[in-house]
């Protein structure tokens, strides 16, 4: 008996600190009231450990955005059904990960939105920043989702339109990222754009209509990998690339882009700040106003296209503002 005994406490408490340790990190609320600070109040309530918190079916209506400053936090929605649409006139981002100051001041990790849709409602706001015109006081973008000096977070399976400035954006030290599943259109300008990003990967990327580019990278946005990304209709050109190291783009469709397929650049007059060292390999470039692939400036070396189809794009397959800029294996020109 007193074995037995034994091992029951010993087994209860094994249990209480199981489930106290399973409650603690991974705890769970469900948010029925369908607006976004219902969501806010959730995230401030949340212990240090963090929790998933799980948005039902419906539309959650945004007068302010909701900022994930927490370490180990999940919004989880129910997929499409999910959707998150800034109020009129809100003039805000949607989702912030990370902090809302000016220049973080610390990093946020291990942070997630999952399943959701993003309505920026483009149409009833009034300015592209948060709190006033673009400035050192005003410095937040009202993109769908600001990702800021996050480490190792998630997007995936999030589609986001409609925002007033970018759909998604990266910046101000991001590391670790995954990019998973995402779907942009209708922006005010880039589908996706990435600043002061490291080490992060984007699959299954799906970007169109957006009234600038599809992608957009620049500031120091290097060692990134892209996977299965396709770019349509987008209104200025399909990637935009300057200050930009050592990125890999595989299995890239473009088609239809206003202007150039892909366009590699330095930062005006500063030749240590050009799109180098890039690889874009399995690639069809379509229909593009300008050309395919243009590097626009002498300082962007050792760039490379391995396997590319280039058709019917209006100024020609491959522009290059000096000789041997990029490294052409394996094109096709038509």
């Amino acid at each position: 008996m007193k074995i037995n005994h034994s091992a029951h406490v010993v087994w209860t408490l094994l249990a209480v600190m199981l489930v106290g340790g399973a409650m603690s990190v991974n705890a769970r609320e469900t948010i029925k009231e369908k607006t976004c600070d219902a969501i806010q109040k959730a995230i401030h309530k949340l212990t240090p450990e963090g929790g998933e918190l799980l948005l039902l079916p419906g539309t959650y209506t945004c007068t302010h955005p909701i900022i994930i400053d927490k370490n180990h936090v999940t919004l989880r929605g129910a997929g499409p059904a999910t959707v998150l649409r800034l109020a009129d006139k809100a003039n805000a981002p949607v989702i912030i990960m990370g902090l809302a100051e000016g220049i973080p001041s610390r990093s946020t990790h291990h942070v997630r939105v999952i399943d959701l849709m993003i309505d920026g409602n483009r149409a009833n706001q009034l300015s592209e920043c948060m709190g006033g015109p673009c400035s050192m006081e005003f410095p937040l973008r009202n993109n769908g989702i600001s990702i800021r000096r996050c480490v190792d977070c998630v997007v995936q399976s999030v589609t986001v339109y409609g925002a007033m400035s970018g759909g998604l954006v990266t910046e101000l030290g991001c590391r670790r990222l995954t990019i998973r599943d995402y779907t942009s259109y209708d922006n005010e300008f880039d589908g996706l754009a990435g600043y002061e990003t490291e080490d992060s990967t984007f699959s299954g990327i799906h970007l169109y209509g957006n009234k600038a580019a599809g992608i957009s990278t620049d500031i120091k946005f290097n060692n990134n990998k892209f996977y299965d990304v396709t770019i349509a209709d987008n209104k200025t050109v399909g990637i935009f690339m300057r200050d930009s190291l050592d990125n890999s783009f595989t299995n890239l469709h473009i088609r239809d882009s206003v202007q150039h397929g892909i366009f590699l650049a330095q930062v005006n007059t500063d030749a240590d700040t050009a799109a180098t060292g890039n690889t874009f390999t399995s690639v069809v470039i379509a229909g593009s106003g300008g050309v395919g692939f243009l590097a626009n400036d002498a300082s962007c070396i050792n760039n490379m296209m391995v396997g590319a189809q280039f058709i019917n794009n209006k100024r020609g397959c491959i522009g290059e503002a000096a000789s041997g800029l990029v490294e052409n294996i394996g094109a096709i020109c038509r």
